[in-house]
């Protein structure tokens, strides 16, 4: 009897000690979740890639000293149920952020974020209009961007601007946030992707150039798996010192295009980007880039196609010969049969 009462009054005394520690953990995680970080308040800026895990992401902020445990933030993003929610792209934080607040930026339910996309295709231009319309000053964008100091700065590479070299992708950024700031983050994403092909520590001709087709690719593709074919006719025409005779070089360089290009235009020589007039790569990149895009100028398919002509539905035919050209381009482009 002695027995059996001691061992309730032991059991008793561990459930006890059990709920004070349920208690204590509930309230330690709470207070986890909604107390700042800090008492100081620092600006930082983490990109988030695509499908990255949440444990990745978490230990990532614990290293930008955003929050102060991983492993709890990591269980708090899991059982809030919001995982699959994670916007990725370039997130502003702050390290006086509450791990609450931090996951509303990660979600994109920050409101005071202004929040962008820039899409591949979109040269300098394009994005400085749309920072215009969102409010961040998109005409000083524009010029320094095009400007030749500021982008041997970055690239450490004497090229005009840093057209190309701006990553295509989603930001949540700082209200009043500076051209400059903008322009570092969007070349930070660009590295993301480039890293995977090349080593991004000092860009030469090479890298430029790779970059350059990238660009061309990105607009002239429209299915991914095309891209490698696409790749293949540019190489295949500069070995041969072919005249590239693409399109969409030939409009970069057209100062007040009207969506439509005409005779007038391709017989151009003072346009350095037509490439109907001028042998070899145009001058700099002309649009943001894919992912893909750039995977297809360091990893081209093997072909021996030297032309390809839209079939107006966003793929295209690919020729080895003038003559296979000259057909599909009377059978899509001129509606003979």
């Amino acid at each position: 009897m002695k027995r059996l009462k001691k061992l309730i009054i032991i059991n008793t005394v561990l459930l006890f000690i059990s709920v004070i520690f349920v208690i204590y953990a509930i309230f330690s995680f709470q207070n986890f979740i909604n107390q700042p970080n800090s008492n100081i308040k620092k600006k930082v800026y983490v990109i988030i890639v695509p499908n990255q895990s949440v444990l990745s992401i978490s230990e990532e902020l614990q290293r930008q000293n955003i929050i102060k445990r991983y492993d709890w933030f990591y269980y708090y993003v899991r059982l809030s149920g919001k995982s699959k929610d994670i916007k990725s792209g370039v997130h502003v934080f702050y390290t006086n952020n509450s791990p609450k607040q931090t996951l509303n930026e990660l979600i994109g339910k920050n409101r005071n974020d202004v929040i962008f996309s820039i899409p591949p295709g979109f040269d300098i231009k394009s994005i400085a209009h749309r920072l215009n319309r969102l409010g961040l000053d998109g005409n000083e964008f524009y010029k320094l961007a095009n400007s030749k100091s500021y982008a041997y700065k970055l690239l450490g590479y004497h090229a005009p601007n840093m057209e190309g070299f701006l990553g295509a992708g989603d930001y949540f950024v700082e209200k009043k946030e500076t051209p400059s700031v903008l322009i570092k983050l969007m070349f930070e994403l660009f590295k993301k992707d480039f890293s995977d092909f090349a080593d991004f520590n000092r860009i030469d001709k090479s890298l430029y150039d790779k970059v350059i087709i990238a660009s061309m690719v990105e607009k002239e593709a429209k299915v991914n798996s095309e891209r490698p074919l696409i790749a293949s006719v540019i190489y295949n025409r500069l070995k041969k010192s072919m005249l590239l005779q693409i399109d969409s070089s030939v409009i970069y360089g057209i100062k007040d295009f009207n969506g439509k290009l005409t005779l007038k235009d391709l017989e151009n020589r003072e346009n350095k980007y037509n490439t109907y007039m001028h042998k070899g790569l145009p001058p700099t990149p002309i649009c943001s880039v894919s992912y893909e895009s750039l995977k297809a100028a360091f990893y081209p398919a093997k072909t021996d196609y030297l032309y390809f002509v839209s079939k107006n539905d966003g793929r295209h035919v690919f020729s080895t010969t003038l003559k296979q050209q000259n057909y599909w381009v009377d059978i899509f482009q001129k509606g003979k049969k």
